[in-house]
């Protein structure tokens, strides 16, 4: 009796399940060690022990300035653009069953870019609203995302993820070039600026830009992270989702509106990270396994690391002085993505 419990605990102690949660621990580690590396980063030199004083009510007023004017929002920033990210690429992975799906490789990032070049352009402004800056990213991404299943689906036949891709991939070239159109009437800061987003600039420093950006992702966050059961479900097929009683239509289109609403509000304030949804699902996924309740979590985690590394060496490396933050994700992206397709 002893030998066979031994033997049941042996196989349920290291059940795929505790493994992500376990693997998930880990990582969140990670992600606030990096935190607290990209708050010692910068040219006023600050020791950890500094670092930690000063987040606790110390520090002299330099180190208050530095810290919680400069370092903490934009450290906050990457991590929640990291977030929103990571987790969008999940859904959208697992409702088209297809691990190339992104925000980036849909065309949804760049819908959303469209509209936040719309807004500057025709306001002529660079004085933007936090309220109404995701609000607008959110209505370009829900637009191309309904142009790309209005384009790429057609009746009465099964839904092909493969040609949503392709779909998304062609809308997001003519976004790209409306951009690119609007941006050569800009003036010179303005067109600038565009530049730098479109680039992966994390602009989006201002408290207020990243207390909009935690209490959208959080709210979001939370609605899919509820469905996580249903996507895993619906991960297996369509047919057996519906036999098991899922409204696949329904939660479809809810899971999507989540995954672009994350997504959107990303590159409102955090620029365009284009391979950023697609290279932290895969690292959690090697991680954690397909399970959606621990590979979510463990996916914005994954991307939030990326981006924090990134960003720190852009603020520690002087060649790198100036660079927006979204190019160094690309560098390190790119390399892992090819790895990835050799593989297969």
């Amino acid at each position: 009796m002893r030998e066979g419990q031994r033997i049941f605990l042996n196989k349920t102690r290291f059940s795929p399940l505790k493994r992500g949660v376990i693997v998930n621990i880990i990582l969140w580690v990670l992600l606030l060690t990096t935190f607290l590396l990209g708050c010692n980063t910068g040219r006023f030199a600050m020791s950890v022990r500094e670092v930690f004083v000063t987040l606790f009510g110390g520090g002299t007023r330099e180190m208050n300035l530095a810290l919680f004017t400069y370092r903490l929002p934009r450290v906050c920033l990457a991590i929640l653009v990291g977030l929103g990210m990571g987790v969008s690429g999940v859904v959208m992975q697992d409702l088209l069953h297809n691990n190339l799906a992104s925000p980036g490789t849909l065309g949804v990032s760049a819908g959303s870019g469209l509209f936040v070049t719309l807004y500057v352009a025709l306001l002529r402004t660079q004085s933007n609203n936090a309220v109404l800056m995701p609000v607008l990213a959110l209505g370009g991404g829900l637009l191309s995302a309904g142009l790309i299943f209005l384009l790429g689906t057609k009746r009465k036949q099964a839904l092909q993820p493969t040609r949503l891709i392709m779909t998304g991939v062609a809308l997001s070239s003519a976004y790209s070039a409306v951009s690119t159109f609007l941006m050569l009437i800009l003036d010179e800061n303005q067109m600038e600026f565009l530049q730098r987003w479109q680039s992966g600039e994390l602009w989006g420093t201002d408290w207020k830009y990243v207390t909009v950006l935690a209490i959208w992702i959080a709210v979001f966050g939370l609605l899919t992270f509820r469905g996580g059961m249903t996507l895993n479900v619906i991960n297996i097929g369509y047919d057996v989702a519906r036999g098991l009683g899922v409204n696949v239509g329904r939660q479809f289109v809810f899971l999507s509106f989540c995954a672009v609403a994350l997504s959107s509000s990303a590159v409102a304030f955090g620029g365009n990270f284009f391979f950023l949804g697609l290279i932290g699902p895969h690292i959690a996924r090697k991680l954690v396994g397909t399970d959606a309740r621990v590979l979510m979590p463990a996916a914005g985690a994954a991307a939030g690391i990326i981006v924090l590394l990134a960003d720190i060496l852009v603020k520690s490396l002087d060649f790198l002085a100036g660079i927006p933050t979204g190019i160094v994700v690309s560098v390190i992206s790119v390399p892992y993505f090819l790895y990835l397709l050799v593989r297969k």
